[in-house]
């Protein structure tokens, strides 16, 4: 079974689990974490920064790492959509939707570090050889 499918299978698995999540749970999430749809787009943010950082600072290891956490934040990113998915489906309220739409988030992430570090640090590279051309 290749790695698609496994992650198709979790995301349902996860799917599952906020599913049959009560609307107590939900909104008991929601509070300890405190969750809101602003911090919707902090890990997203998080991630450009601590990318273009990273590339800025040259940190060329991070570079052999780029499939593996492209693979985890596609994985991340289908868990917490699917998940969303499901809690508007039992319970059609959006608010409930904030945890698994974080999970959503913290998968977007990742996947704008791993794109962030790898533009800017080609760029990078790009303009260096510009120069050693002139």
């Amino acid at each position: 079974m290749n790695i698609a499918k496994r992650i198709v299978i979790l995301a349902g698995a996860v799917g599952l689990f906020f599913y049959t999540a009560e609307q107590e749970d939900l909104i008991t999430l929601i509070a300890n974490f405190n969750l809101s749809w602003y911090k919707l787009g902090v890990p997203v943010a998080w991630g450009l920064v601590i990318g273009g950082l990273c590339a800025l600072l040259k940190f060329r290891w991070l570079l052999s790492w780029m499939a593996p956490v492209t693979l985890v934040a596609s994985a991340i990113t289908t868990m917490g959509l699917t998940g969303a998915a499901a809690v508007f489906v039992k319970h059609q309220l959006v608010v409930l939707c904030l945890p698994p739409l974080q999970l959503a988030t913290v998968g977007v992430g990742l996947y704008l570090f791993a794109v962030g570090l790898v533009k800017l640090m080609g760029d990078i590279e790009a303009r260096k050889s510009e120069k050693g051309e002139e």
